[in-house]
């Protein structure tokens, strides 16, 4: 669903995404380093496969992905980026609904900061699309602060710009409770549920 805002908003943070994306302290930066790595390493364990990964951004993740890669994003900035660190995968620049494929044509779907930002009708639209086109979600998305799920609008300035953006953060039991799945994994930033 289309959403000005926040399309601008990563086009215009594209540049700078990697490094600024909640960057700044010594100790956190190494932290959200290993969970990535941590995570990194469960994305390729799983069973080899047509994997899509929805709303790639720069290929953090993409990296770690392991089969026929497709890497969807609504900027075509997110996406050089993401192929200049994946260089073998094939991008695809669109916005949802619909996802542009066919009926099952992907074993897996990895979707990772991309599902907190979602506001209901946007999920309910995603999820549905997920299940036509893949045998399997999984969801990587930041863990709130504390003990609730929060969901908030925050402000984000790039270069003197800025944006309000929706933004969710989950609990384990709120994400879970969610998606359903198995909880793959549960870091201090990161959270990851397989469906």
């Amino acid at each position: 669903m289309r959403d000005p805002v926040r399309e601008r908003y990563y086009r215009h943070r594209a540049p700078v995404y990697d490094v600024t994306s909640y960057r700044g302290d010594a100790v956190v930066d190494a932290a959200l380093d290993q969970e990535t790595a941590d995570i990194g390493e469960l994305l390729a364990a799983l069973a080899e496969g047509r994997v899509l990964d929805v709303g790639c951004g720069t290929g953090v993740w993409t990296q770690f992905l392991r089969g026929p890669v497709t890497a969807l994003d609504q900027s075509a900035e997110m996406l050089a980026l993401a192929r200049a660190r994946v260089p073998h995968v094939q991008p695809v620049q669109a916005l949802f609904p619909p996802l542009p494929f066919i009926d099952g044509a992907f074993d897996r779907i990895l979707t990772a900061n991309f599902y907190g930002l979602l506001r209901p009708d946007e999920r309910a639209a995603f999820l549905a699309e997920a299940r036509r086109t893949a045998s399997e979600l999984v969801v990587v998305d930041l863990r709130s602060d504390g003990s609730r799920h929060e969901e908030a609008i925050e402000s984000r300035t790039v270069a003197g710009t800025t944006y309000p953006i929706f933004r969710r953060r989950f609990t384990p039991e709120s994400l879970q409770a969610e998606l359903g799945g198995e909880l793959m994994y549960c870091g201090r930033y990161f959270l990851a549920v397989r469906v």
